[in-house]
């Protein structure tokens, strides 16, 4: 009786397998909010929504009518991306055979590469930030300075507007955090009994007023030789997936051997002018954000 090849690759299930792992390899990308789904094609243009505060709240007389404001929507508008992950080589004998699982490892591989361009493209759309806070030295930073930057956005800084958002830097500013009262010291009141500042867990390292201190070292402009750092609040930088991932095999049966190429297509654009202040030695000017 003829033997029956159980063992070939099911692309749903292992586009499945990636998106899992995406999830926690994603630095910037965990604070995208989803907009919508989406639909056109690459290099097309899509709009996001953006929406206007209506004003502050004023003293009203019963018995007159109330004021009415229409709400204000600006737009934001993102291009199309296609992004792929190298392909990945699986012969039978490595998945079945061989120590160690082939289909696993070419799944987490392929996650980290779509994370971390998922990463580099929420960084690009957070980077043209109207809001901006120069440092006096381009590879380190003070307490003083991340309280001056937290300043820009003036009594809207509570430690909610930043549950889904975080302070992102690269692992340069690490030292200089870890020598802060106001991130160390549990004798202070901004510290939490219990807190496990300075111990990484996934690519977060503690807070610093009750915000999460996230590293990523994709936090770097290689034209200037800087790091920089980002406050990033609450459903700041959209996006508009399509695939997540998706996920084509193409089989060699000659050689018993697999090859998995995985793609995704989206849009991204920053969508809260208010949400994001970047900080670095060397600004971007306007032309170049």
């Amino acid at each position: 009786m003829a033997t029956i090849n159980t063992g070939l690759i099911v692309p749903e299930v292992y586009s499945q397998l990636v998106r899992e792992k995406i999830a926690g390899r994603m630095q910037v990308g965990q604070f995208l909010k989803k907009i919508d789904d989406l639909t056109g094609d690459v290099g097309e243009t899509v709009t996001m929504p953006a929406w206007s505060y209506v004003g502050d709240a004023s003293d009203w007389t019963v018995g007159t009518a109330m004021t009415t404001k229409k709400l204000a929507q600006t737009k934001k508008t993102a291009t199309i991306k296609a992004i792929a992950a190298p392909g990945v080589e699986v012969y039978d004998y490595d998945n079945k055979v061989a120590l160690g699982n082939a289909l696993d490892e070419a799944a987490k591989q392929q996650a980290i590469s779509i994370a971390r361009k998922i990463d580099i493209d929420a960084i690009n759309a957070a980077y043209g930030t109207p809001l901006k806070q120069a440092l006096a030295t381009k590879d380190a930073i003070t307490q003083t300075e991340i309280l001056s930057a937290l300043s820009i956005y003036g009594d809207e800084r509570d430690a909610e507007d930043f549950s889904r958002g975080a302070i992102v830097m690269h692992s340069a500013f690490a030292d200089d955090l870890y020598s802060m009262d106001l991130f160390t010291s549990r004798e202070r009141t901004t510290v939490a009994a219990g807190s496990e500042n300075g111990i990484t867990k996934n690519g977060v390292i503690g807070q610093f007023l009750g915000i999460d201190v996230v590293l990523s070292d994709r936090l770097y402009d290689s034209a200037t030789s800087e790091p920089y750092l980002m406050f990033i609040k609450n459903d700041s930088i959209g996006w508009i997936p399509k695939e997540a991932p998706f996920v084509e095999t193409e089989r060699d049966a000659s050689k018993r051997l697999t090859n998995i190429y995985c793609s995704e297509f989206y849009a991204m654009a920053l969508v809260r002018d208010d949400g994001v202040v970047l900080c670095k030695k060397t600004l971007p000017t306007q032309d170049e954000d």
